[in-house]
């Protein structure tokens, strides 16, 4: 009997640790959401942001030194990628660092 509800007790700690993990990650989503509907973001929001933004116009100045060049389909992707690393560098005063 005694051995029935030490199981019983340590299946219920078990769900509810994991309904708490769960909970947990819903309200860390929502604060998220809050934080970025609001715009009370904080540093690691902000980082975020930027991040995606250089990427985002890192991915813009690769499509078009390949569009501009018909010979640049038949250079390496790393070359290609360096010319947009210095591009980059010269337009936005800072270097584009990679996830």
């Amino acid at each position: 009997m005694i051995e029935v509800i030490a199981i019983l007790a340590i299946g219920i700690a078990i769900l509810l640790y994991a309904e708490r993990q769960s909970n947990k990650k819903t309200i860390e989503e929502q604060s998220y959401k809050i934080r970025h509907l609001t715009g009370n973001l904080n540093g690691n929001d902000k980082r975020e942001n930027q991040q995606l933004l250089d990427d985002y116009h890192f991915e813009k100045i690769v499509r078009d030194l390949k569009s501009e060049d018909e010979y640049a389909q038949f250079e390496p992707d790393d070359v290609i990628e360096g010319k947009a690393k210095v591009k980059f560098k010269s337009l936005y005063g800072y270097e584009y660092k990679k996830r």
